[in-house]
């Protein structure tokens, strides 16, 4: 039933054991056709599928994604999970949302008590996790507690790619002075920036993910005499986001862990945008580095997992590629703050993976040379 067509080969005594151990996924309701994934495998929904076993303890990302009657396929609608060892899930397929939901039942611990009954008859309909892919999931997911997808995922459960909107109410929209309106005025700002042609729009509560808000690397406040020294080196900021993970590193990776798989299974764009916030917060700061050396040690790991992992268009070694050039200077800061075994091992990993090759990465910038002023 995976997507590749090829067949799983597994030790007898290893998938006795994963079936003793595994977790057990059971949906309901899904029409034919429907592409369903979990974590990293994926499936077409076929007459006899009910649902995957042998699922490892863990965070696991379930997604579906209902086919139109000309073959178009809709977005991936999804949600995390944190499995343990021997749990049961039910989810029932909602006609009208075309999304997995809980199980609408009166009395759902009898129920999944049925299933645990039952089991050895429902072997032939659950298919087994691939576990080909389970090492490549670990490395994106090794971190992540059962209390970080409790905090990070959306309110209402469902992970949609895009967080859905609602329009504000005419009250809430904001007003500008009427004795200072200017047609010609108006109408040139809009030309330069068509944004404000835009309705003004909030998501719908509870379909966010709830990721911790990213500090700005130069602060709203900051006098001007402050704004070089914070847009260099943005520590201050940096240290307001460890702030508020109680100055504990761990708190900080599994949500970059979280938000990476979010975007990487489930294609929300919300948890790219604020991976890449994060990325371009923390590459930016040679003295965070020296201060949070553990911080820094675990985050370069990361992201050697992730970077191979990220959409075509942001794998180019380019200038004009944000993500190569957040961590090039992530790179220099590695360096300069002590983290010379770290930097070489990512950049050793990004080269052989990526074709990433940061040549010159220690010279001086002529930007940062001094001007000699000829008299």
């Amino acid at each position: 039933m995976n997507k590749d067509n090829s067949s799983m080969q597994m030790d007898p005594e290893l998938a006795l054991r994963l079936l003793a151990d595994g977790a057990v996924l059971v949906i309901a309701g899904v029409p034919v056709g429907t592409e369903f994934g979990v974590d990293l495998c994926s499936y077409t929904i076929g007459p006899d599928f009910r649902g995957v076993k042998m699922i490892p303890p863990g965070v696991h990302y379930i997604w579906c994604a209902s086919r139109g009657p000309y073959g178009d396929t809709a977005p991936r609608v999804g949600f995390v999970h944190f499995f343990h060892p021997n749990e049961i899930l039910v989810r029932e397929w909602d006609s009208e949302l075309e999304e997995l939901r809980p199980r609408q039942t009166a009395e759902p611990a009898l129920e999944r008590g049925r299933i645990r009954k039952n089991l050895a008859q429902l072997e032939h309909v659950l298919a087994p996790y691939d576990y080909r892919y389970v090492c490549q999931w670990k490395d994106l997911t090794g971190s992540v507690s059962e209390q970080c997808v409790d905090r990070c995922r959306p309110e209402l459960g469902t992970i949609r790619t895009n967080i859905e909107l609602q329009s504000c109410t005419d009250a809430d929209r904001p007003r500008g002075s009427a004795g200072n309106i200017n047609k010609r005025n108006t109408a040139a700002k809009l030309l330069l920036d068509e944004s404000d042609m835009l309705p003004n729009l909030k998501p719908v509560e509870g379909t966010a993910p709830r990721f911790c808000v990213v500090p700005a690397r130069v602060p709203q406040d900051a006098p001007p005499a402050d704004v070089s020294r914070h847009a260099i080196d943005c520590i201050a900021a940096v240290n307001r986001l460890f702030d508020s993970f109680q100055n504990s590193p761990d708190g900080l990776i599994e949500e970059l862990q979280l938000a990476f798989v979010f975007f990487l299974v489930g294609y929300s764009v919300e948890s790219l945008d604020h991976w890449r916030k994060l990325l371009a917060l923390l590459a930016h700061s040679e003295t965070a580095v020296s201060k949070h050396k553990l911080a820094y040690m675990k985050y370069s790991e990361v992201l050697a997992h992730q970077l191979p992992h990220l959409p075509e268009e942001l794998m180019t070694p380019s200038i004009h590629n944000t993500v190569y050039k957040d961590v090039r200077e992530l790179l220099i800061n590695l360096y300069a703050g002590g983290l010379m075994v770290s930097a070489e091992r990512l950049i050793k990993r990004l080269g052989k993976q990526l074709n990433w090759h940061f040549e010159g990465l220690l010279d001086e910038d002529p930007e940062d040379q001094p001007v000699i002023i000829e008299t």
